[in-house]
């Protein structure tokens, strides 16, 4: 009875093994990535960035430079990047300055971000456009496009929303985008927690696209789940019943094995007795 006992013990534990094992591989995510995006409150996106009541304050703050060329990175245009989630939208700010910046040759400037797909590493199929129509005026238009062969395509039914300001020398764009939004189809990128995307920044002073893009760089990131329960997925479900109906038998088994011993104690005194 103890050897056989012992036995089912052991091919319990090693089921359990193997089990566990394999949701832990398929678990595994790969290449990390850059940039974590945690939640804050939503800003107004109105081109302001309103200090008193520290809209931006819980932002992912990043430095970088936009590039003429990404294979050879010097001369670059050095901007901020903020960024945060606010359900249900993903907030991005660019802010820099350029000297002249209210001259006529700025006029018809514009900044973009691309968006690859989190399974397509750097081909960006989504744009998302602030286009000025009048800097001085401070007029402009917020596109959104799905992009096929580097060619632009305007969205029939645009998401997301846009504001952009010019104070001086200094530029503030600010996009809003929707995530786990199902109904752009396929002409948006479906923005999700836990898998890296890969934006890229595009900037120019002419509305041409592509051939109007002037510099550029690309980061990634990844939206970290709501501040709440994880959704549980049915491997992981499956996981914790199977963990809890096995431990659950081998202490059964060692209840039962420790009964049968003190039956049999009893027994031994009884019959010397």
């Amino acid at each position: 009875m103890k050897k056989h006992t012992t036995n089912i013990i052991i091919l319990i534990l090693i089921a359990q093994i193997l089990v566990s094992s394999a949701f832990l591989i398929g678990k595994s995510y790969g290449t990390p990535i850059e940039y974590d995006v945690g939640f804050g409150t939503a800003p107004v996106i109105d081109g302001v960035v309103d200090g008193v009541t520290g809209e931006w304050a819980s932002a992912e703050k990043l430095e970088i430079e936009l590039f003429p060329d990404l294979s050879n990175q010097s001369d670059g245009l050095p901007i901020e990047l903020w960024v945060l989630q606010a359900e249900p939208n993903l907030y991005i700010l660019a802010r820099f300055d350029l000297n002249d910046h209210n001259s006529i040759e700025y006029d018809n400037e514009f900044l973009g971000i691309l968006i690859a797909d989190w399974d397509a590493d750097l081909n960006f199929t989504d744009a998302k456009i602030v286009q000025f129509s009048n800097i001085s005026t401070n007029n402009y238009s917020y596109l959104d496009y799905h992009i096929s062969d580097t060619i632009y395509y305007e969205d029939a039914n645009p998401n997301g929303d846009c504001a952009a300001k010019l104070e001086g020398n200094q530029i503030v764009y600010e996009f809003s985008m929707p995530v786990k939004n199902k109904e752009g189809g396929i002409e948006d990128v479906e923005l999700g927690h836990g898998i890296p995307f890969n934006f890229k920044i595009v900037f120019g002073k002419t509305a041409d696209y592509p051939s109007g893009i002037i510099i550029s760089n690309i980061f990634s990131i990844e939206l970290q789940y709501p501040p709440r329960t994880p959704e549980v997925t049915f491997g992981e479900l499956l996981m914790s019943i199977s963990t809890i109906v096995i431990f659950s038998t081998i202490g059964a088994f060692f209840a039962y094995y420790i009964y049968r011993i003190t039956r049999l104690k009893k027994e031994i005194e009884r019959i010397r007795s």
